[in-house]
């Protein structure tokens, strides 16, 4: 993949992630009228926004919005998420941006901002934050948007549900790779160890003090993780690039399991998705 420097929902490397807006939260605000034009500069906001029936009001997006497949065709694209096209995006005369605080800049939010462009954010750190994440991005488009995205609301609370009903029966000890050089992983506050935990992961880094700590895999056996997971985003980790390298900084016994990142880190729609993958999870491993 030609987009390793910039990919997927929980940003792109070292530089990128520590630049990331995570623990600063971006102003937004809700006013009437419903808007007309919108732009998105997060891929699974995006996503969520064609889930709700928003289509039809989408004048921009990033490269990066691929999802759904075949529904962004004519699109304006507006650069990426971390070097969007501000200047593209204004002369689209969008009414509301939909932005992630951990996907996009704060000095891209604030040139918009000051160019009278409202832009709403959201940074969900729990898998229970997305219904309410939806909700207001239907509120902020208001109509039938507003009614889909109950229902889309409703189906994550029920699925969130189901799978907290019981705990898993048999817990195993993670870590999950989102870079290497330096390798990196995930703490618990972050959306991907909460989807990871309802399968019954416990993340042998959930405590760190960093969001996305740096280690090292020798640091990592060292913690009793007996699963790595290697996604395709934002380090685009693939058997056949990187299996038998793995195999030998991961030997033995430990499980390594490569898995679609969108799965895992995109939220909004796509949290149906990576709760249907957590029970797949869980049942593998029959818990």
């Amino acid at each position: 993949m030609a987009r390793a420097e910039e990919q997927g929902e929980i940003g792109g490397g070292n530089v990128q992630v520590r630049e990331s807006l995570a623990d600063r939260r971006l102003d937004s605000t809700l006013v009437s009228p419903a808007p007309r034009r919108i732009v998105s500069l997060c891929p699974s906001t995006t996503e969520t926004l064609v889930a709700i029936g928003a289509r039809p009001l989408l004048v921009g997006a990033t490269r990066f919005c691929t999802r759904p497949r075949g529904a962004l065709r004519g699109l304006a694209r507006v650069g990426g998420t971390k070097d969007p096209d501000v200047s593209r995006i204004l002369a689209l005369g969008p009414d509301l941006v939909f932005a992630n605080e951990e996907e996009n800049r704060r000095e891209d939010v604030a040139r918009l901002e000051a160019e009278g462009v409202r832009v709403q954010s959201s940074l969900p750190r729990r898998v229970g934050d997305v219904p309410g994440d939806v909700r207001a991005v239907g509120a902020a488009l208001g109509g039938e948007c507003a009614a889909a995205a109950e229902r889309l609301a409703l189906r994550i609370e029920a699925a969130i549900a189901d799978l907290s009903a019981r705990p898993a029966r048999r817990p195993f000890r993670y870590v999950y790779w989102i870079w290497r050089d330096p390798w990196m992983t995930v703490s618990d506050d972050t959306y991907v160890a909460d989807l990871l935990r309802l399968a019954g992961g416990v993340n042998v880094y959930g405590a760190a003090a960093d969001r996305y700590p740096a280690t090292t895999p020798e640091e990592a056996a060292s913690r009793g993780a007996e699963v790595h997971f290697f996604p395709d985003e934002p380090y685009p980790f693939t058997p056949r690039r990187h299996g038998d390298e793995l195999a030998r900084l991961f030997p033995g016994s430990l499980e390594r399991r490569f898995v679609p990142g969108d799965d895992w880190c995109w939220h909004g729609a796509r949290t149906l998705e990576g709760l249907a993958r957590a029970r797949e999870l869980r049942a593998e491993r029959r818990g």
